[in-house]
């Protein structure tokens, strides 16, 4: 590869073992994937923070980087955990775990790291501008980046994002190039009635498409006119876990497809796919993995809640309870849990018997095989079912908001339509 001086110091040694350690890493992506220079980021994400998905291993390289003078030289933020480090009493949650998520966490505080906590960092002040170049972990959060911002980034594994958070450079390849950016596949949703469709649809919708196209980008046509942040969000998070799909144009909103012909490059799309209710409802079949109907647990936010999801969710509790037999737990972000808790929904949700929680991821970092009583998992994400199962050894329903909140109430599932 073709490095700068600043480059060749760091592999070299002559900024310390940590950057050392972290160029490495990032010449060794390149060479495999035919890089040929590094490219300054202007944005990190870390995804691997959770210590039930990173364990010990991370804490002993972290801190080894963090010992040999890394520290991280952009904006780099941190996703969320398996806890809620101020309520895991009330989650029932091990003090051991608790414990061990502290000593993962600070490494990444001592080198520099935001402490968002959430997977929509987006929202809370690591932005990408369209044109540059990102290194995010978490797929849901660096598809959305990619699809809406124009920013560009390949879907990492911690380690890459970590090196490129210290090293302020990622080898250019994959998404951070332009021919590899232009659509190969029109997905046509102008046969569905938008009008009522709800985020879990549209969640069911995004992996069917991931599942069906696998890796090949998808062009989306067909969309209502007004098209919210949370729509878009339930529509591509699911993209990169069915399949592995990490950019996702739609027509109108992404900024490199102002119209079909800008999207596909001037080229024929090489396949053409419509999406009727058919193809959406067997999303909700495939990732739902029971078929009792006792729910132990409603869970919402994969990715976190948004302040409309906390005001629908709270709409739907005003004057209810939880059933004795269920529990709720609503993840968000710090941030936002402090805007609902100034605009009520916190305390309607919690005087309903639910739990308002930051820093906990629900998949796939979740905890929930580590609660006693928690066999069944209600979730109206379609990337929450798809990984809550493998990380939890649980049983998953997916289904929508509404019906997902009335199993809460009555502590069991009524099926969906």
């Amino acid at each position: 590869m073709n490095l700068t001086d600043k480059e060749k110091k760091m592999l070299d040694g002559a900024l310390g073992s940590g950057p050392q350690s972290a160029m490495r890493l990032l010449v060794t992506l390149g060479e495999i994937y035919g890089a040929e220079r590094m490219i300054p980021v202007s944005s990190c994400h870390a995804g691997g923070r959770s210590y039930l998905v990173s364990g010990e291993e991370n804490i002993e390289w972290m801190n080894d980087l963090l010992n040999g003078g890394a520290r991280f030289q952009v904006f780099t933020s941190i996703n969320p955990c398996s806890v809620d480090l101020e309520r895991w009493k009330e989650m029932a949650l091990p003090e051991k775990l608790v414990l061990n998520q502290r000593r993962t966490d600070e490494p990444y505080l001592k080198m520099g790291a935001v402490p968002l906590g959430s997977c929509l960092p987006y929202q809370l002040g690591n932005l990408p501008l369209p044109g540059t170049h990102f290194a995010w972990g978490g797929s849901a959060g660096a598809t959305f980046v990619n699809s809406v911002f124009g920013a560009r980034g390949n879907r990492e594994g911690s380690p890459s994002v970590i090196a490129a958070a210290i090293a302020g450079v990622t080898p250019e390849y994959g998404l951070h190039l332009k021919q590899n950016r232009y659509g190969k596949v029109l997905v046509d949703l102008s046969g569905l009635d938008h009008s009522s469709l709800s985020l879990s649809d549209y969640s069911a919708i995004g992996s069917y498409v991931g599942r069906t196209l696998v890796d090949k980008t998808p062009v989306v046509v067909g969309l209502p006119q007004t098209f919210s942040q949370d729509q878009v969000r339930f529509l591509i998070s699911p993209m990169p876990t069915a399949g592995a799909i990490s950019l996702c144009h739609l027509v109108g909103i992404t900024p490199e497809a102002p119209t079909l012909e800008v999207a596909f490059g001037g080229q024929k799309p090489e396949d053409q796919i419509s999406v009727g209710l058919k193809e959406m409802q067997s999303s909700f079949q495939k990732l739902t993995t029971t078929q009792k109907e006792e729910v132990d647990l409603v869970c919402f936010g994969c990715p976190h809640c948004s302040i409309p999801q906390m005001r629908e969710i709270a709409s739907l509790l005003q004057g209810k309870k939880v059933h004795a037999n269920s529990r709720l737990w609503v993840a968000t972000s710090g941030h936002l849990k402090t805007m609902a808790q100034r605009m009520g929904f916190v305390e309607i949700i919690e005087r309903a018997g639910g739990l308002v929680l930051t820093d906990l991821c629900v998949a796939p970092g979740a905890p929930f095989h580590l609660v006693p009583g928690i066999r069944i998992v209600a979730i109206n994400s379609a990337r929450g079912a798809y990984f809550i199962p493998g990380a939890c050894n649980v049983d998953v329903i997916f289904g929508d908001t509404k019906d997902c909140i009335q199993a809460a109430i009555t502590g069991k599932w009524r099926r969906w339509r």
